[in-house]
């Protein structure tokens, strides 16, 4: 049997992130579902974030403004990099036409020595790479207690006939949910709105149905999960991991899109620097590492509000919004924010990548 250069558990943003960097290496993706399907996330990141990876085709609407409703006030927070809804199977479709990596359905079972056992039988690799999402199939394998459930959020989403401009976010404690928020992430026609818990809280489908029920909407459907607000250690013994299964979403906001990209995209290259024999294999875990380590402040200072604001007098949080919506400090959050995950690509590259994705549509 072959032996791969690299196998990618889960097809979703951070897996298909790291396999689009390998093209020309003998990768394979291994996911129990087909590629582009399993939505779980309203599917929301930055415009300049898409450009980067030349995922454009994939956006339905642009939003120049973040607006957050408390039940007695709104503030609108205009942004300098605009963020954008987009298609889910689009997004993991054109991700996939970057990448040449065999991709096979099946579900990832556990690790064996030099291989990933699956349900389709085991097939070896000389890398590993774990981006089976919040369950971290084969990280937790290794450490059993990778993945504990007081670490994880909750959402919970559907999809309706309503159009605005905007992403909308709404916190009201005492008549919706007393940890977590609502959104509104508009998608031309139609709009994805959904409820979150910051406590892990499950049962949401209530909640959900009050709040549809104050906009005079029906739901057409759920989907949602579980994901992380707590950052775990990207390399666990010879194991990779990326994504969610990472803990790279952010606390808070709820943000893994971007961040999923953002050290897919990382990790991806400095694979191929290894399998190029540019790098060894242990440096390229440090400097995985280091990559994680370096946004860490970050996510723990996101972690921490997220366990704080909700406790707090809603007008004591109301006066948080107010202070963050003045001019000059909206721009040094949102700056911070922006380039915490900020993309660099080489010269052309995206121009290449473009390119390859439109021959191979057509």
């Amino acid at each position: 049997m072959m032996t791969y250069d690299v196998i990618i558990a889960g097809a979703s943003f951070a897996g298909l992130a790291v396999a689009a960097q390998l093209r020309g290496k003998r990768v394979l993706l291994v996911d129990h579902n087909p590629v582009g399907t399993g939505q779980t996330s309203a599917c929301g990141t930055l415009v300049v974030t898409l450009r980067a990876l030349g995922l454009e085709a994939a956006i339905l609407q642009v939003h120049d403004r973040l607006v957050f409703h408390t039940p007695g006030r709104t503030f609108v927070y205009p942004v300098a990099e605009p963020f954008c809804t987009f298609d889910y199977a689009a997004l993991c479709r054109l991700l996939r036409v970057g990448s040449d990596a065999e991709f096979r359905q099946a579900a990832a079972l556990g690790l064996e020595e030099g291989g990933v056992q699956t349900s389709q039988g085991t097939f070896p690799a000389r890398i590993i790479v774990d981006a089976s999402g919040w369950r971290a199939v084969l990280g937790r394998r290794l450490r059993p207690d990778l993945a504990p459930r007081d670490r994880l959020n909750f959402g919970l989403e559907t999809t309706v006939p309503y159009q605005d401009e905007g992403l909308h976010f709404w916190y009201d404690p005492g008549g919706l949910l007393p940890m977590g928020v609502t959104w509104a992430f508009p998608i031309g026609a139609l709009s994805r709105i959904g409820i979150g818990s910051y406590r892990g809280e499950s049962r949401l489908g209530g909640p959900l149905d009050r709040f549809l029920t104050r906009l005079n909407l029906q739901p057409d459907g759920r989907h949602g999960g579980y994901f992380p607000h707590t950052l775990r250690d990207p390399v666990v013994g010879d194991l990779f991991l990326v994504g969610d299964a990472a803990g790279q979403c952010l606390g808070l906001t709820g943000e893994g899109i971007r961040p999923a990209l953002f050290f897919g995209t990382h990790l991806g290259r400095l694979l191929r620097a290894v399998l190029d024999g540019e790098m060894r294999l242990e440096e390229a875990r440090t400097a995985c590492r280091a990559l994680v380590a370096a946004r860490k402040p970050g996510y723990d200072l996101l972690c921490l509000a997220q366990r704080l604001l909700p406790r707090l007098p809603l007008p004591l949080v109301e006066g948080v919004m107010a202070c963050v919506n003045r001019p000059a400090v909206l721009r040094r959050v949102l700056a911070y924010y922006v380039r915490a995950f900020w993309l660099n690509v080489p010269p052309g590259a995206t121009r290449q990548v473009s390119t390859l994705r439109r021959e191979a549509a057509t």
